[in-house]
């Protein structure tokens, strides 16, 4: 089940065993409210908490090799998902939907029902998990989050500085914010692949932005790698950010 390029607010995340540096609040509470700024203001990030995306790109698929892809996507935070993954197969055609709302979780390929295992449910909840945590404006509200600095880094050739946001029950997050521009470049961490029975360090890296018509940077192209190799590369073709959507398009 790819769960490709669903960003709200990105795509990115945390080495498991990298070293953490010591610094104080103040220090990493400046750095989220850059970015929160960049990305449009606490008041534009807590109002829009859905949005709407059409995307395309490559995606590398073990024992297939590369296929591209279209992706048609609808989310609702906390829990609702709406996703038509067309993936194109030497000339096949074959298309994954998938359908979260709340603690429901439907997919079907090529309009036969996936069975939802717990490597399934772990992914999903490692998205969902992603999703908030790459808004932003929870970090610095809600107290369950353990914010600290992993320091600086290359992402890309970019210089960027680190935050690693760890939360009880959840597994751990780095965010790498662009130094220069304060956009999210990168989202590090662990997540568990689906049929593959494993986990792997992913990182989802924005390698550019663009301006919607009211002048929010959105992602335009992402990166996705998987211990070091490329997963995936994503186009988004179209992005508008909403304060809702109705809830019945996410029921079947």
């Amino acid at each position: 089940m790819p769960r490709l390029f669903a960003f709200s607010f990105t795509v990115f995340a945390a080495l498991a065993a990298a070293p953490v540096a010591s610094a104080a609040d103040d220090d990493v509470k400046t750095i989220i409210t850059q970015a929160i700024k960049a990305h449009g203001g606490e008041e534009f990030l807590s109002k829009h908490k859905a949005a709407r995306s059409q995307n395309k790109g490559k995606i590398t698929l073990p024992g297939v090799g590369e296929a591209e892809f279209t992706q048609d996507l609808a989310y609702m935070l906390p829990d609702k998902l709406k996703d038509s993954l067309e993936l194109n197969i030497g000339g096949q055609k074959i298309t994954i939907a998938t359908l979260l709302n709340g603690d429901k979780l439907s997919i079907e390929a090529a309009g036969k029902p996936i069975p939802i295992t717990d490597e399934i449910k772990s992914a999903m909840k490692d998205g969902q998990h992603m999703m908030s945590v790459a808004r932003l404006t929870p970090l610095l509200k809600d107290k369950s989050y353990e914010l600290s600095l992993f320091g600086e880094a290359k992402v890309e050739d970019k210089p960027t500085i680190g935050i690693r946001v760890s939360q009880k029950g959840k597994k751990d997050l780095t965010l790498f914010f662009d130094k220069k521009t304060h956009l999210l470049a990168k989202i590090e961490h662990r997540t568990q692949v689906p049929g593959a029975g494993q986990e792997v360090n992913e990182e989802r890296i924005i390698l550019e932005y663009k301006k919607d018509k009211n002048g929010i940077s959105l992602p335009k192209k992402v990166l996705v790698k998987h211990d070091g190799k490329t997963f995936l590369e994503a186009d988004s073709v179209e992005t508008e950010y909403l304060e809702s959507i109705d809830e019945s398009e996410f029921k079947k």
